[in-house]
């Protein structure tokens, strides 16, 4: 998902964030804070009721994709890093004076921004009261919300509970459903029956330590994900492929494991995600998002010398569907040779899907800078522009007489979790390669998800309202869950359509607040391809909202079913979509 989900996701995820670069490789709550006495004894304002709901509205724009939505540290943006989101609920927290819980609010450290900047002293202690009574108060993920349609011909049903931290949901033989954690645990439920829950595999199986592409076919399944090394420093990428035999024991096969490169701790390093089974069976798709913000040195502590993207990140790669033990070097030439790397300049594709005609779509986060977030028909051998391209705009630091300042630059957000450290003069960014035309993104027409900031005056627009359209969706809004009605099973005007998830809130999200309070909702895609353009154009039009951090969703016959990322402790849910032909 851009440096906000997560995405999972996908990020998946994901981009949303307020966490900042790690400092120091611990938890959060061990970072060592020297705080003055005169600071733990300082004066609390008296907490009302109304600086309670205050503060919640803060939380939720400020710290929830980092700490969760109820505080306990499971914010999906704060999966990625070494040093994990403190548990606000945890008695070592609460047992903090006021004083204390403002002060590293206003300060930061470690991975903690600080919000001194950012937010009044009225503003802060709101969030101290807050998180103060974060215990006390019933967790919103407790209750099932239901989301809610926008447009009448389609009904929402809740199908049922799922386990905490969810990034994949797929269908298997014989009408089962399936879905994944990011920590590694596959389960399925019989659809008649979505009750009966089975774990099918768990980490010791695959070794996949943070999973977050999975898909089946022909009975076999599919997962990718990384493998930290080198004391948590490093990682690699990993495939495996899973069969069972007649006595039901899982027998896994690695199709390939990548060579070692820096990780780097924060929201920014997106991993190996995304699996598609190509039109013919014989390849499969999977991506590999990339490991900075905007291509920025990310050294993990000097772990990892001058290490920005990498040759293994940032790109799309096709893998024969009966590989073994294969070993991707991180050496560009190679991996360009060989065929495995089919496309190159997606920051974070963290969903695939084919059109009727088997053409790979990818939708793509883009970073903390508000440029949109695009996708695009993804074709064998093209340049997709990051990091010099994001959003169809030219990225600032790539030029040497760029210095970054919020106050002039409207494009910077001082919530942003590349902000201050990994925006910054840079006249080592490399320079574009040479003689290679960037492919292009599908342009949304609206009316839906198309507000943009224009690079010219700096104010946000709707692209629909001005009779133009932008590339793609707007800024920070996390695009997954993507699907395409190829079998043109849906009715009415949903056959043979698209749909895709918007992961972001913007009422949760500082990044995406300036744009629009929409987000956390489903899209329907209306693509036609023009021969012209020799691309895509769509129309984008959101049919439902509500959701609670929704993270992926597949097509089985004539439902949509969307699974919902879940937090820590409580779990989300999966909520089936059934559509209806408003002619009838």
């Amino acid at each position: 998902m851009n440096a906000n989900l997560q995405l999972l996701f996908l990020c998946f995820l994901l981009s949303i964030v307020s966490c900042k670069d790690q400092k120091e490789n611990k938890v959060e709550s061990e970072v060592s804070w020297i705080i003055p006495d005169s600071i733990k004894l300082a004066h609390q304002p008296e907490v009302s009721i109304n600086s309670i709901d205050k503060g919640k509205n803060l939380f939720q724009i400020y710290c929830s994709t980092c700490h969760g939505n109820e505080g306990r540290g499971d914010g999906a943006a704060g999966q990625a890093m070494g040093a994990q989101p403190a548990d606000l609920t945890s008695e070592k927290v609460l047992a903090q004076a006021g004083g204390e819980i403002f002060y590293k609010i206003a300060e930061g450290k470690g991975v903690m921004p600080s919000f001194r900047d950012l937010l009044t002293e009225e503003e802060r202690w709101a969030l101290v009261g807050f998180i103060q009574h974060l215990k006390e108060m019933e967790p919103s993920t407790s209750k099932t919300i239901q989301p809610k349609p926008i447009v009448s011909d389609l009904v929402i049903e809740h199908f049922t509970k799922v386990v905490p931290r969810v990034v994949r949901i797929w269908e298997g033989p014989d009408q089962f459903l399936w879905y994944a954690t990011i920590g590694g645990d596959v389960y399925r439920l019989p659809m008649n029956d979505p009750h009966q829950l089975e774990k099918m595999l768990e980490l010791s199986d695959h070794g996949i330590s943070r999973l977050q592409g999975a898909t089946m076919h022909a009975g076999q399944l599919f997962l990718s994900g990384n493998v930290r090394v080198n004391d948590n420093k490093g990682t690699m990428g990993r495939m495996v492929r899973v069969n069972w035999d007649n006595s039901a024991n899982a027998q896994v096969t690695v199709m390939f494991t990548t060579a070692e490169y820096g990780t780097t701790n924060t929201p920014f390093d997106h991993g190996w995600s995304a699996l598609q089974v190509s039109k013919d069976g014989k390849s499969i798709f999977v991506v590999s998002g990339s490991r900075t913000d905007h291509g920025e040195v990310q050294d993990n502590l000097g772990a990892y010398p001058n290490s920005r993207d990498v040759a293994l990140t940032s790109k799309i790669f096709r893998i024969p569907i009966d590989a073994e033990n294969l070993l991707l070097p991180d050496d560009l030439s190679f991996l360009k040779k060989s065929g495995y790397l089919y496309a190159e300049g997606l920051r974070n594709a963290y969903d695939l899907a084919l059109d009727p005609k088997g053409r790979l779509l990818a939708v793509v986060n883009s970073g903390d800078y508000d440029q949109n977030e695009d996708m695009f028909w993804v074709r064998e051998g093209f340049h997709y522009g990051y990091p010099w391209v994001m959003g169809g705009m030219e990225s600032p630091q790539q030029f040497p007489d760029w210095f970054p300042d919020p106050s002039k630059d409207p494009f910077l957000n001082e919530g942003a979790a590349a902000w201050p450290d990994d925006f910054y003069n840079d006249p080592e960014f490399p320079e574009k390669p040479k003689g290679v035309e960037f492919g292009k993104s599908i342009v949304n027409y609206g009316p839906d998800a198309d507000k943009f900031r224009d690079e010219i005056t700096g104010e946000i627009q709707d692209a629909s309202n001005l009779g133009v359209g932008i590339t793609t969706f707007t800024p920070h809004s996390s695009p997954l869950g993507l699907v395409s009605d190829n079998a043109n099973l849906l009715p009415g005007r949903f056959k043979g359509k698209a749909m895709v998830l918007r992961y972001t809130s913007g009422k949760k999200s500082v990044l995406m607040q300036p744009f629009t309070s929409e987000g956390e909702d489903l899209l329907l895609l209306d693509l036609e391809f023009s021969n012209a353009e020799e691309n895509f154009n769509l129309n984008a039009f959101s049919i439902a909202t509500g959701f609670s951090q929704p993270v992926d969703a597949v097509l089985v016959d004539e439902n949509l079913y969307v699974i919902e990322y879940g937090g820590r402790e409580l779990g989300g849910n999966i909520w089936k979509i059934t559509f209806k032909d408003s002619r009838e």
